[in-house]
This record gives C-alpha cells, structure tokens and sequence, in this order.
C-alpha cells in the first residue's frame, strides 16, 4: 500500500510541475495575461527565496495572495528578504479582469503593476473595477477611476 501512496504522489508532483512549466512558458512568451495566470494560480509555484538568475523574465510565482513575474533576473539567497511584495524593482503584480478572482489593491511598483482598463481589486470588502488604464490610485485615492462592482459581504452587485 505505501508503495501505491508513493506512485500516487510522484504523479501528481510531475504533473503539478508539467502543468507549471506549460503555464510559465505561457507567461514568457506574452501568451498568457495577469487574467489567465490568476485564473490558472493553482498551478503557479509559491516563491521562495532562490536564485532567479537563470529564470526566464516573465516567470509566474505566488506570494501571499497575490501573483507576481518575474520582472528581472537575480540571486535572492542570502539577500534577506526580497520577496516579490518587498523587492519591487524584481518583480510585476499581476491583476485581473475577472470580479470573483479580484486581489486586494496592490500600490504600483513604479511604472509596473498599473491597473488597467477593466482590471479590478478589492479595497475596503467592495471589488471594483478600473474606468482608466495606467490607473495609479487606488479607489480612495482617485474615486473617479474606479466604479464598485460588488460587495463581498452580501455578494450584491453594486
């Protein structure tokens, strides 16, 4: 029996990588948006801290809730933490177009991580929706560029 428990597991371990790899290769190629990677973020390997100097730019990696690519090369071990929401030049927060799939608002990195037209977030349990694309605020910051979508709360659409 453990040895069946073992097969089992080095299946689902292979094809859990295959699947990341097919999705990663996606992502590099521009084939797949920050909407088809956080609809796929299952398959998405969580970041940890390693060396990125030999990963193509453009790579997925989750990190508390939140989908990252990775935006430039590098070595991260023994750096302390440069983990994707703290080392904002090296990566790119992806958003999505898909209400239900919405993350909480993530501040821009720069010129990177804008939302745009239709890409929502949560802010304050309301999912809204950006009316402008390179949006920079937030829906406090700049109410005009946002229009509420729903309530997480109630599930009522707003």
């Amino acid at each position: 029996m453990a040895e069946i428990i073992t097969l089992a597991q080095e299946a689902v371990r292979s094809r859990g990588a295959e699947d990341a790899r097919a999705l990663a290769a996606m992502a590099v190629a521009g084939e797949a948006d920050g909407t088809a990677l956080i609809e796929q973020e299952e398959k998405i390997p969580t970041w940890r801290q390693r060396d990125f100097s030999d990963v193509p730019v453009g790579t997925p990696y989750r990190w508390q809730g939140q989908v990252y690519k990775l935006w430039q090369q590098h070595n991260a071990t023994g750096q302390g933490d440069w983990s994707p929401d703290k080392a904002v030049s090296l990566w790119d927060v992806c958003h999505t177009t898909d209400p239900a799939r919405a993350k909480p608002y993530a501040a821009p990195q720069g010129s990177r991580g804008l939302y745009q037209k239709g890409e929502c977030c949560i802010w304050e349990d309301q999912v809204w929706r950006s009316k402008a694309d390179n949006n920079a605020y937030s829906p406090v910051d700049y109410p005009g560029n946002w229009e509420a979508v729903s309530n997480l709360d109630t599930g009522e659409e707003a």
